[in-house]
């Protein structure tokens, strides 16, 4: 197929492959393109012109699930259908700003006219992917009203600070991962009225979790690992105080993590506290007494709490003994 064969009656969307639900596209290192082109791959001359060689005119009308990983895929078929999972990684940036910018009132199948595209996509992972900075993101996001879970990694262009998150108020399970200008959560999170999970992972340049995390008072599920600059200790730990929602807790190599203080007692329905290689973390707080409704306790990685923390003969033995599960 060559791109002369793409372009649709007075330029409309056309259905490409109409009955194709489900595809991944994973390890590919030379396909740039869907198909045969009149024009080099690599000029990026037009780069958001969605009616480029003619990739306005080519749509899947009933996608629903879309990978594309490690495929250097520039000019493909569009997706504004696509409804449930859509996984973007080491690709490029291209397809979906052309996805993005489709226009809508066009006739294209399964495009509703009251609908942006990807509107109603579920479940959005985008990692290390050429091109994408803060502001196509931030774009991008704008048209993702019914999106449940969104993974965000290794996206070095990217500055979650300047970012809008209000029309993501759908949103339940939100993961950071390597996000190096990530140096504290952005005011904007507060609209996520509905998250329930919430997991940081290598962000070495995050130094707060202040001040949006009072917040997000929903929150179920904490993770918080391999952030080095990350400071929990001090008098802004008392974000956690209506936390009562919480129910698991992970702290994993956090150098500055020095203590668990008082903001534990507010945690009145946790169930389950990991603490891994905290190398700082010597004791654990008499609050931990107040954890009625703790059910697991795994300490890993610091030997320290680990000696404090033994069976009948430990120091810190009586502040956990009524937990059924310690390892």
């Amino acid at each position: 197929m060559d791109d002369n064969s793409l372009k649709g009656s007075q330029g409309e969307p056309q259905s490409f492959f109409p009955s194709l639900k489900h595809l991944w596209l994973q390890d590919c290192p030379n396909m740039k393109s869907w198909w045969r082109t009149t024009k080099p791959i690599d000029d990026d001359s037009n780069e958001d012109d969605t009616t480029v060689m003619g990739t306005s005119t080519m749509a899947f009308p009933c996608l629903t699930y879309l990978t594309i990983k490690n495929c250097p895929l520039t000019l493909m078929p569009l997706y504004p259908s696509l409804d449930e999972y859509l996984m973007l990684s080491n690709t490029s940036s291209r397809p979906l700003k052309q996805t993005i910018k489709m226009n809508i009132n066009a006739k294209a199948p399964s495009i509703s006219t009251s609908s942006l595209p990807l509107s109603k996509l579920k479940s959005f992972d985008v990692h290390n992917i050429e091109g994408l900075d803060t502001h196509t993101l931030d774009e991008c996001l704008q048209h993702l009203t019914s999106l449940k879970r969104l993974t965000i990694r290794d996206c070095k262009e990217v500055d979650l600070e300047g970012m809008q998150w209000e029309p993501l108020k759908n949103l339940s399970h939100l993961e950071i991962d390597n996000i190096p200008k990530l140096v504290s959560l952005s005011i904007w999170l507060q609209h996520l009225v509905q998250l329930k999970t919430l997991k940081i992972h290598n962000c070495n340049g995050l130094r707060s979790l202040l001040p949006v995390f009072q917040h997000l008072t929903f929150l179920e599920e904490i993770e918080v690992k391999d952030c080095k600059k990350l400071e929990l200790s001090g008098a802004g730990i008392q974000i956690f105080q209506d936390h009562t929602s919480l129910r698991s807790l992970r702290l994993q190599n956090i150098p500055k993590c020095r203590h668990l203080p008082k903001w534990l007692q507010h945690l009145t329905n946790l169930q389950r506290l990991y603490l891994d290689n905290l190398p700082n973390l010597t004791s654990l707080p008499d609050e931990m007494r107040c954890q009625t409704k703790l059910q697991i306790l795994c300490i890993k990685g610091i030997p320290q709490l680990e000696e404090r923390c033994r069976k009948d003969i430990g120091a810190d033995w009586h502040k956990i003994a009524h937990i059924p599960r310690i390892w």
